[in-house]
């Protein structure tokens, strides 16, 4: 089958995702078309895929889910039996339901998955976990899935003969509750509104940025890393309990696992 654009479907509040991603699909030969759903919409995108379409779904995995703000988006994304691929990124702990429940959801909506990976990278809230990863031999790993699936998408006149499987378990385990919420020093703001715009979950305001709705906020830290005038912060206290709990439960040294 002649494959017209590379879809990519991603989210990525801290940027490790897309890069994991974009590396994958460096090795791709096809016109690439990215839909960065770590932004915040008020209106989810309506996305229609087609047959010789080829979609890379990324996402980092959140307590072992898909975030549930992403799942939201995915709802209006729909294809026609297009090929699909699934990319989890996870810092060092378990990515647990997450790959399975993406495949459900892209296959209920239309795609067909031959390939999935799920990669171990740098801890988004505990950076020493899995310090500066990918690095290069994780590049080495990812170049090389992307190398595989544009083998299968070349020599397929169908994908119906692929059956990809994650693991995983159902029903998905429960989503975890976010403590992590971060507060800005009014004393440091300068409402340049930054965090504001940067926010994937609309949790503040553009005419209040110095308050975050904590119903909204996923506890991204996007906002902590977007000020530039270090002026959002999560609680000290927390964190150091995060990071007391999270090192005896990660492994920095994880291996990527791939579904072909």
């Amino acid at each position: 089958m002649k494959m017209n654009e590379l879809k990519l479907v991603y989210f990525s509040p801290t940027g490790t995702t897309r890069r994991v991603m974009m590396e994958t699909a460096r090795n791709i030969d096809l016109k690439s078309v990215s839909f960065d759903f770590s932004v915040y919409k008020e209106k989810k995108p309506v996305l229609k895929f087609a047959p010789n379409d080829f979609a890379i779904f990324a996402i980092p995995v959140y307590g072992g889910r898909v975030p549930a703000l992403f799942a939201e988006y995915l709802t209006a994304v729909t294809g026609d039996s297009t090929p699909a691929a699934l990319i989890a990124t996870y810092g060092c702990r378990e990515y647990e339901d997450a790959l399975l429940e993406l495949k459900d959801i892209v296959t209920g909506n239309g795609f067909q998955v031959i390939g999935a990976a799920a990669f171990p990278t740098e801890h988004s809230l505990v950076p020493m976990i899995g310090s500066r990863r990918p690095n290069k031999a994780d590049l080495k790993v990812i170049s090389e899935f992307g190398i595989e699936l544009k083998r299968r998408i070349r020599k397929s006149d169908s994908f119906d003969q692929f059956d990809i499987r994650v693991p995983g378990n159902t029903p998905y385990r429960k989503y975890m509750q976010n403590s992590l919420f971060p507060k800005a020093d009014v004393s440091l703001c300068t409402e340049c509104k930054a965090c504001a715009k940067s926010c994937p979950a609309g949790a503040i305001s553009l005419k209040s940025p110095k308050k975050t709705d904590h119903q909204k906020c996923i506890g991204c830290l996007r906002c902590v890393r977007f000020c530039r005038q270090n002026a959002r912060s999560v609680s000290s206290i927390k964190m150091r309990m995060l990071e007391r709990k999270l090192m005896k439960i990660c492994q920095s040294d994880k291996k990527a696992d791939i579904f072909l």
